[in-house]
């Protein structure tokens, strides 16, 4: 409530809130000089419906102000349908998980029933996940991919957050039997976009698709609550490296926003904290990483641990702290598949990079995957696409 007044507050022109002013100024020196208490509600009534078109018109004007054709489409989509899925990408990770809470908050907002579905491999978000399952305000909310499967038909809508590749999808067959899809992402269009979305909303220049999700809620003036301002505030923090990169004017402010809203900024990092198992997979992969050129670096992380794939994300991650290192590219196997984890500090583009082998993302971090390779094959395949990048830029 704090956080609406202020907004609506600070959204009134001048000549707005010099009017309110007045409007309490006259209802207090009415109140002693009227003869009259008929009269005086009479007018009072009038001026507070008169104070109140004033407020609509302020509010509406700063409605959908950011992105207004997706804002719309998302919100009218809502309205629409009775009920709405939510649905990130396969390994869910902070991004997709705080963004799908976010869209959670504007469906109860609009009155409308919506379910997270949740894959079964949820180790990176998982003490986010656990603040809301120990919550009763989120009892029913989350479902499995098999669960949404059986109830999903035409008049369920799906908005898929932070993916639009279709071997990314955590449940393709719910995009399949639903009336319509919407997809939110922030990552650069790929060549295997989802079949059957209506609308592919791809917004490149947000660092993230939790700052693209709580822009879309502060242009509804729509807040979310304390835990789900907490979530999106986590993923921005992961897609920006604690702000770190990618992190404008707007990041800030809408990062901000968030923190009015109820976030914990300490509580979000503390998110973020990893097991000594992974530690230590991570440390190894970071003191056997080899130069390879331009300030390329390349390692491997040796593990058979199931999430493996987290210590390759945060070895690349410190990679980047080296001098003289512009990108790294880290490599780990998991179940006859080869995850590999790019970044960059922004000079390097690691995305066109990873592209050449069938991956994607941003210019400063990005991924790939080599189903049925080892390490070696992987490798050889991805200096080879590190050559014709330099060639290409150079």
């Amino acid at each position: 409530m704090k956080c609406t007044l202020k907004y609506l507050f600070d959204g009134l022109k001048p000549v707005g809130r010099i009017f309110i002013l007045l409007m309490v100024l006259f209802i207090i020196v009415s109140s002693l000089f009227m003869p009259s208490i008929i009269i005086f509600a009479l007018i009072s009534a009038l001026f507070a419906a008169f104070a109140a078109f004033i407020i609509i018109n302020a509010m509406d004007s700063k409605k959908y102000l950011a992105e207004p054709e997706m804002t719309k489409e998302v919100i009218n989509s809502i309205k629409h349908f009775k009920y709405i899925y939510l649905m990130g990408h396969k390994r869910a990770d902070f991004d997709s998980f705080g963004a799908c809470a976010g869209i959670h908050a504007i469906c109860r907002a609009l009155g409308k029933e919506s379910h997270i579905i949740m894959g079964t491999d949820i180790f990176a978000v998982k003490d986010i996940y656990d603040k809301f399952a120990v919550n009763k305000e989120y009892d029913g909310v989350f479902v499995t991919a098999a669960q949404a499967e059986k109830k999903i038909d035409s008049q369920c809508l799906v908005i898929l957050c932070d993916t639009h590749v279709t071997r990314l999808v955590e449940s393709y067959k719910v995009i399949e039997k639903a009336g319509k899809t919407i997809v939110l992402d922030h990552h650069k269009e790929s060549e295997q976009p989802v079949d059957g979305a209506e609308k592919i909303f791809i917004k490149t220049y947000f660092s993230s698709c939790c700052e693209l999700t709580a822009t879309i809620l502060s242009s509804c003036l729509i807040n979310p609550s304390a835990l789900e301002a907490e979530a999106l505030l986590a993923g921005m923090m992961v897609d920006t490296r604690n702000f770190g990169i990618n992190s404008g004017e707007h990041v800030f402010s809408t990062a901000a926003y968030l923190c009015r809203c109820g976030a914990d900024s300490v509580a979000a990092r503390m998110l973020f904290k990893s097991t000594m198992a992974l530690e230590r997979i991570k440390a190894n992969a970071v003191e056997s990483s080899k130069m390879y050129k331009k300030g390329i670096i390349f390692s491997v992380c040796e593990s058979n641990h199931k999430n493996v794939y987290l210590a390759c994300a945060r070895a690349a991650d410190e990679l980047l702290d080296i001098k003289g290192v512009e990108a790294s590219i880290v490599m780990c196997r998991y179940s006859g598949t080869v995850y590999v984890s790019g970044r960059s500090n922004g000079r390097i583009d690691v995305e066109s990079i990873l592209k050449k082998v069938g991956g994607g993302g941003h210019i400063t971090m990005a991924g790939a995957q080599f189903e049925n390779h080892d390490i070696q094959t992987a490798d050889k395949l991805l200096k080879k696409a590190v050559d014709e990048y330099l060639t290409e830029v150079n």
